[in-house]
């Protein structure tokens, strides 16, 4: 983080792309554990069989979009309003699911993956949705503090997780409020496995419960660079409503399959862009 902070005052957007791929060259020589982490994490996704070539190009790639991700995000949060919100591109498709979810008067829950810079498209949905709640991880690392310390200048309403954060979150959704969250990465072990790229992993279901108290709408948004671009990209999928079975104990598992249904296809599809430096599957780093 603070590479790209020093970065985005110092040296060009250009520069800063290219020595990022540097840089992510020599830590994937380097072999750190957050590479062995990724490494695992990626072969559950791709298999067993994938050419170490491909493998190897994957992580730098997705080490190279960290650390542009960084420089992106600090360097856009210098801008006026208008510029920030411009420094992004939001497809037409992209505004007409957001403006059709508003119009519905119910809540919205973002669902963010950690690809490409979701925190650059949390700023920008922060500045056009007024009023969001961004719920983190609980007791911030210094690491951590520090990057919700900048999530806030958007206006953003930044909450460790917590109960009072949740009751928060409750009311807020119940009005037809904005509550924005992480879904794609192990938090608790008090979480049950649930499948995720075909092995058991302890996802978080907090959004599918807050959904299926406050019949909010489920929207996955991630914020990534195409091909050939060179500009970041807001994308949104289409809203999910919670399904209601009729069985209890079966919502939340049910829930929990649809959205990871869509987290898999989004992941699959940028996955150079998957920024997930934590062991989703713990027991793949012995394996």
């Amino acid at each position: 983080m603070r590479w790209g902070l020093f970065m985005s005052r110092h040296v060009s957007e250009h520069a800063a792309h290219r020595l990022a791929w540097l840089v992510a060259g020599v830590a994937c020589r380097a072999k750190p554990a957050e590479y062995r982490i990724a490494r695992a994490n990626l072969l559950q996704v791709l298999g067993s069989r994938v050419e170490e070539e491909m493998l190897s190009r994957t992580i730098r790639r997705a080490f190279s979009m960290a650390l542009r991700s960084y420089y992106d995000l600090y360097r856009a949060l210098r801008l006026p309003r208008q510029e920030l919100i411009a420094s992004v591109e939001l497809p037409e498709r992209a505004q007409a699911i957001l403006q059709g979810v508003q119009s519905t008067g119910r809540g919205m829950l973002l669902v963010f993956p950690h690809l490409g810079n979701f925190d650059l498209g949390g700023q920008v949905l922060g500045t056009i949705l007024p009023g969001m709640q961004l719920l983190t991880l609980p007791n911030p690392s210094p690491s951590l503090q520090f990057a919700n310390d900048l999530r806030r200048k958007g206006g953003v309403e930044v909450t460790p997780l917590s109960s009072v954060a949740l009751r928060k979150a409750l009311e807020r959704l119940r009005k037809g409020g904005v509550v924005a969250l992480a879904a794609d990465r192990p938090v608790s072990e008090l979480d049950d496995p649930v499948p995720f790229f075909g092995r058991p992993a302890r996802i978080p279901s907090g959004h599918v419960r807050l959904a299926l108290k406050t019949d909010a709408q489920i929207v996955v948004v991630y914020c990534v660079v195409p091909p050939g671009a060179q500009k970041n990209t807001l994308y949104l999928e289409p809203p999910l409503d919670v399904i209601r079975t009729g069985v209890p104990g079966e919502d939340v598992w049910v829930n929990m399959r649809q959205v990871l249904g869509v987290l898999e296809s989004v992941i699959r599809r940028w996955l150079d862009q998957w920024r997930m430096f934590v062991p989703v599957w713990p027991e793949s780093l012995h394996s």
